[in-house]
């Protein structure tokens, strides 16, 4: 249960240092403890956030959907739900 809970706060401290999010997705990367965790983020027509993803070494994979300061989803096929320090914006980058 406690690699389930690094998963999500290293998820979440992912999102929440995010500035925008591109069109379309791409794969990003975040260490924590020692862990690798690799990502995409997609912003939805209704606001919210959906990052999925997974461990790097590992078939822990994690997907999560954003909404403000609400974080809901599953990692490693567990139900997870929090809410993050401050709302999670996403905001669309322009391509030039």
């Amino acid at each position: 249960m406690r690699q389930i809970t690094i998963i999500a706060a290293a998820a979440a401290a992912a999102l929440i240092s995010t500035v925008g999010i591109a069109a379309e997705p791409v794969q990003q990367s975040v260490t924590r403890d020692g862990h690798t965790y690799v990502y995409t983020q997609t912003a939805r027509d209704n606001g919210k956030i959906l990052v999925e993803g997974h461990e790097v070494g590992s078939r822990e994979k994690f997907r999560l959907l954003v909404d403000g300061n609400r974080v809901r989803g599953t990692t490693n096929g567990y139900p997870v739900s929090f809410r993050t320090r401050g709302a999670v914006v996403a905001s669309s980058v322009a391509a030039n």
